[in-house]
Parts: structure tokens; C-alpha cells; sequence
């Protein structure tokens, strides 16, 4: 019987335990801000998310111009998607540790992030890979 290696990967028990590994592509979004919510869409907003077993990192372009680039270190506990913010050029958010909650649906990756009770962003991300 000949065994793939990407079969033993599929079965895995990292592969199997962690959903979020791969290619994501943004979808939508919501956001607050000072000013009020501000929505995202693709095309408009186009964002690529890389998931390795140990981190996460992301490019983002707006209108097909540079806008972020980050990530870092990250770890999932139950249906919470813990990163820190450790590279990237919102300084703002440099050393940050955040706590999403997320569900996978399909092959959609949806997620929000709560701050002292409030609502600070909504995203849902499509796997691509």
C-alpha cells in the first residue's frame, strides 16, 4: 500500500487539530474606528493571510496600493485564535497580543475581536490553500 506524503500530512494530528493552516484570502470586513464602523470588501481591499503551524503573517493592499504587512506568533485554545503582533508596520500594534474568537465554516474563516467589552474588528477570510 503506497502512502502519499501528502496524505500523511492531511491526517496528521497537527493538520487535523489546527483548521487555520494555509492560505487565506480576505473576504470582508468591519472595523471601529474614532469615526464610527468602516466595512471592507475584496476587491477593493485585497489581503492574503499565511498560517504556518507556528505563525501568521498577512500583506494587505487597498485600491492595488500597498497599505499593511505583519504578523507574528500565534496560538489557538478552543475557539479562540491568540496572536501577537510581533513584525509589520502598524507600530501601534507592535508587541500586541490580541484573543479572536473564530468558526470555521466551510472553507470560510470567520473572526472578531472584543476589547474590554467593545467591538474592535470582523473579519471573514476564504481558504485558498
Amino acid at each position: 500500500m503506497k502512502v502519499s506524503v501528502l496524505s500523511l500530512l492531511l491526517l496528521s494530528p497537527v493538520a487535523l487539530a489546527n483548521p487555520l493552516l494555509g492560505t487565506w484570502e480576505f473576504v470582508e470586513g468591519k472595523y471601529a474606528t474614532t469615526d464610527g464602523i468602516v466595512s471592507a470588501q475584496a476587491p477593493s481591499l485585497t489581503s492574503i493571510k499565511l498560517v504556518t503551524p507556528t505563525h501568521h503573517s498577512y500583506i494587505t493592499q487597498s485600491e492595488g496600493k500597498f497599505k499593511y504587512a505583519g504578523g507574528g506568533s500565534y496560538k489557538i485554545e478552543g475557539d479562540r485564535f491568540i496572536e501577537t503582533y510581533e513584525y509589520g508596520n502598524i507600530t501601534s500594534l507592535l508587541g500586541r497580543t490580541m484573543s479572536f474568537s473564530y468558526k470555521i465554516d466551510g472553507n470560510l474563516w470567520h473572526h472578531e475581536l472584543y476589547e474590554d467589552g467593545k467591538f474592535v474588528e470582523k473579519e471573514i477570510w476564504k481558504k485558498i490553500q
